[in-house]
């Protein structure tokens, strides 16, 4: 016998076992813990051997599922005698032989339940949101924890609609689940739960609104939303961004942990993606939304400072302006330019991804168009490049005679660079500007 697995006192056991003297004297008599003495004697010295200690916690493993059953049948004040050692028995499984992670880590979708995992897919706690056209888990899966390409569409993202993460900084991680329904009806609440499974709070995407003359539903669907820390102090804040099922109306809201608005913003056109950056370097993360703009018929790509987010997007025509709402708190909103292309296949375009490159400078595409758009972190454009599905369908709408002149590449992306229409807080203009100045980014 090797001396390292040899125990030769009751404190040497003691110690190993992480129990005072007395509960492994008691253990030995009521649990029989193999203990030795070098003769008959009760005061004899005393040794043991770790393996068979640990023979002998296995065996207390496959006997807790009898103690169980065994402590229910019997009344707590004539087992408190019993009940000490078996409670110490399963603290040293649990923590000992079996570690417990409470910690929620992953999910599972059945029905219209959401069940969460922990890192070794034991389920902690569930859910029934109650909904019976609930998307799927696949669906679910795809819009887990991060911003991801859609790999069914070359040219779109999908936003987070499950985050996991410790969001307020207290070791724990909180669950973040937005309600999504097959036909986008009935759902558009973003649940907020701890890691026990309690609710600490939940928050309804959208509300009734006029915009014009027309009243529109409180029928939003969940677009998305991403958690990071705007303001540099510690806690996590929450972007979401929702549309109103089939029509224009977009609402914008920063969440704080607690679930309270730091801030809404509302557009004429739907959302369609988001990026967090901090791009004047003064430590606080700007907020980048992709977008249309119902009036105009146009693409948009709007910036907030991530403190000052309220009002509206800047309109003309009446039937796109909210009475109740201010002017918007946008540092800059950006319109693009319409193309022979997407003006074939639909009256709007849309901005369908947001990219932020390694050298800071922001890329953009256009859904039905595809053209490319590259602005440096002063939201200057650089280039607009044309890509190959532009390139095909413009050759092919050619063919069919919708579009009569032959594509000058040159020329298209000339157009391009000088199409772009940005607010300046009273007018649309060609040239640069923004709707509310910020600091020189410092780069």
């Amino acid at each position: 016998m090797k001396k390292e697995n040899l125990l030769a006192s009751w404190k040497e056991i003691a110690s190993y076992l992480d129990r005072d003297i007395s509960t492994c004297r008691r253990w030995e008599k009521t649990h029989g813990l193999p203990v030795y003495r070098i003769d008959e004697k009760s005061k004899s010295s005393v040794f043991a051997y770790k393996d068979e200690i640990d023979k002998w916690l296995e065996d207390k493993l496959n006997k807790v599922a009898h103690q169980r059953n065994y402590l229910s049948k019997i009344k707590w004040q004539k087992s408190l005698y019993f009940i000490g050692p078996t409670i110490a028995v399963l603290t040293i499984l649990f923590f000992i032989v079996l570690p417990y992670d409470p910690q929620p880590a992953d999910f599972k979708i059945q029905n219209s339940k959401l069940i969460i995992l922990n890192e070794n897919g034991k389920e902690l706690w569930q859910y029934d949101t109650g909904i019976k056209n609930f998307i799927d888990e696949n669906e679910y899966r795809s819009h887990f924890q991060i911003r991801r390409k859609n790999p069914n569409s070359p040219f779109d993202v999908l936003l987070p609609f499950l985050i996991i993460e410790d969001i307020n900084q207290d070791g724990k991680r909180e669950v973040l689940f937005c309600t999504h329904t097959q036909d986008r009806y009935g759902g558009g609440v973003l649940f907020c739960f701890n890691h026990k499974g309690d609710q600490l709070w939940d928050f309804k995407a959208g509300r009734k609104i006029k915009f014009g003359q027309r009243n529109y539903s409180s029928d939003f669907w969940i677009r998305g939303f991403l958690t990071d820390d705007l303001d540099n102090d510690g806690r996590h804040e929450i972007v979401l961004i929702s549309n109103v099922v089939g029509f224009f109306p977009a609402q914008l809201v920063i969440l704080d942990t607690e679930g309270e608005i730091l801030g809404e913003y509302w557009n004429s056109g739907q959302f369609s993606d988001l990026a967090l950056k901090d791009m004047n370097g003064d430590g606080r993360k700007e907020i980048i939304v992709a977008t249309m703009n119902n009036e105009h018929g146009k693409a948009s790509l709007i910036i907030f400072d991530s403190t000052s987010v309220n009002g509206s997007s800047p309109q003309n025509n009446p039937k796109y302006t909210c009475e109740e709402l201010e002017t918007g708190s946008q540092i800059c909103y950006i319109l693009f330019p319409r193309t022979e292309v997407d003006s074939i296949e639909h009256p709007q375009d849309n901005i369908t991804e947001i990219d932020i490159l390694d050298d800071d400078r922001i890329m953009v595409i256009t859904k039905i168009s595809t053209i490319i758009y590259i602005f440096n972190h002063d939201l200057r454009l650089e280039e607009a490049r044309l890509s190959h599905t532009f390139k095909q369908k413009y050759k092919t709408y050619q063919l069919e005679g919708k579009i009569e002149k032959e594509l000058n590449e040159e020329a298209c992306r000339r157009d391009l660079m000088n199409g772009l229409l940005y607010y300046d807080g009273k007018n649309w203009t060609s040239q640069y500007a923004m709707s509310n100045p910020w600091n020189s980014p410092e780069k």
